[in-house]
């Protein structure tokens, strides 16, 4: 059985991680530099823009939440709050390198589910389930129509 909706959110998150790597691609530019000019940050800045709107569409047309291994906070919401580059510490660099790690890890989770729910309902069978539906509609005006 295909559900469009299903469908159309793994084209979603596809490409979304698509654009999540390229943003990691041009953060990972612009901080292997020796000094990070104002325009390297202004770029970075502009482009997080571009994605933190991206992300609020893609949570906002998925149905439900995902929060893999018990995790509290989302680690690419917890990304795309940074203000600046430039002046972070090298502590809080490593530690940003590593929240990149877990964000790829958290999204392709999110893929993964929603694949492992495609690969689920290509095994029923459409008829069957159109059966099911109409006996269950069927039993359910019937129910209606005694109870009034």
């Amino acid at each position: 059985m295909v559900d469009k909706k299903t469908e159309s959110d793994i084209k979603t998150v596809r490409s979304f991680l698509e654009f999540w790597v390229k943003f990691h691609s041009i953060y990972s530019g612009v901080i292997s530099r020796e000094s990070i000019s104002k325009e390297d940050e202004q770029k970075f800045l502009e482009t997080k823009e571009i994605i933190k709107s991206k992300y609020e569409g893609l949570k906002g047309g998925l149905e439900f939440k995902y929060m893999p291994h018990g995790r509290l906070t989302d680690p690419v919401s917890d990304i795309l709050v940074i203000d600046n580059v430039r002046f972070m510490a090298e502590k809080n660099l490593r530690k940003l390198q590593g929240d990149w790690k877990d964000s790829y890890v958290f999204l392709n989770n999110i893929l993964e589910r929603l694949e492992n729910k495609k690969r689920r309902l290509d095994q029923f069978n459409p008829m069957a389930v159109f059966i099911k539906k109409f006996f269950e509609e069927g039993i359910t005006k019937k129910l209606w129509e005694v109870l009034k």
